[in-house]
């Protein structure tokens, strides 16, 4: 997968962590979801993220979270997975080549708080690069710290040829025109996460996305993300979709499964963060999930015969 000609594209949900009611990870729960985002048209998911809550999870469960992804989509899509854990890069390469044992596609690192600036970062991924066969993601993940990759240092990592998704978190249009730039004629496919600027970054030639709102969304994201941007049905889809994901922002993660068991998914609202649902949360997203879904759970503007505005207007 060294060949530049290569790129990872489309939309790929970062996935939540299914509980019990005792916390424990519900992998019932988990495989199913899976096959559910295959169904939806998803190109590839991510697996042991921070949606994941992998910072909340043992070293035992992360490998479980990978091993069964790989298991479940079985080859029909790819798979993500963060690899990089530990204070040390001894230690983030230990943890890499046991999630790379695990057998997904791409092996995510994260930016590690023990470098302080863009030389530091250029010398740890090479050096990473040097130890991981598997080819290699970058992870813009905001926890424990938000920092953001310059141009150049993503120019020369897109150089390497070992660099093939690149899951950006800047929400700055020009900055990921920049970054098309240089990464156009490489095998870095930039997988930026915001969604209000999802479908400008395709028109710029952006491949696809890795985003929160693709977790209980995937069918609407993904017609959106394929579709003709310039049609005036993609571009009101578009604004549906840029709504509901304002909407996100205020009860993610944990409302984020309680609306996806309101789209058929058997998935719990629990979390290992210190976060509940409250009564007055869960009636006002009841409220949303009766103008959004049908009671299948698919969603209602994708399944209309009328157009959009029409749709939001009669329904």
């Amino acid at each position: 997968m060294s060949d530049n000609n290569y790129k990872f594209h489309g939309i790929w949900p970062v996935l939540n962590t299914p509980y019990k009611e005792d916390l424990t990870i519900d992998l019932d729960h988990y495989r199913n979801m899976i096959e559910w985002y295959i169904k939806k048209g998803v190109d590839g998911i991510y697996a042991n993220c921070q949606s994941s809550e992998m910072f909340l999870l043992n070293d035992e469960e992360r490998m479980t979270l990978v091993s069964e992804a790989v298991k479940v989509v079985a080859g029909r899509v790819p798979v993500a997975a963060t690899g990089n854990f530990g204070d040390t890069v001894e230690e983030h390469i230990k943890q890499a080549k046991k999630v790379e044992s695990a057998g997904p596609d791409v092996i995510m690192l994260t930016v590690p708080p023990f470098c302080a600036n863009d030389d530091d970062l250029q010398a740890y991924y090479i050096e990473m690069a040097k130890h991981i066969e598997s080819p290699l993601g970058l992870y813009e993940c905001p926890v424990p710290r938000s920092y953001h990759l310059g141009i150049e240092l993503i120019e020369q990592l897109a150089k390497s040829g070992r660099f093939f998704i690149y899951k950006e978190t800047s929400c700055d249009l020009e900055k990921i025109k920049e970054i098309l730039k240089v990464t156009s004629n490489t095998s870095l496919s930039l997988l930026q996460a915001n969604i209000p600027f999802m479908l400008e970054a395709i028109k710029a030639g952006a491949p696809g996305s890795m985003n929160i709102a693709a977790n209980w969304l995937p069918d609407l994201v993904v017609k959106v993300a394929k579709g003709n941007p310039d049609n005036v049905e993609i571009q009101e889809l578009n604004k549906v979709l840029c709504s509901m994901e304002m909407v996100q922002r205020s009860i993610n993660a944990i409302g984020i499964k309680y609306l996806l068991s309101k789209r058929g998914v058997t998935i719990r609202p629990l979390t290992r963060h210190n976060h509940t649902l409250s009564s007055e949360a869960r009636y006002s997203l009841d409220q949303m999930a009766s103008l959004w879904f049908k009671e299948d759970g698919n969603l209602k503007i994708l399944n209309g015969k009328e157009g959009v505005k029409e749709h939001l207007l009669n329904k």
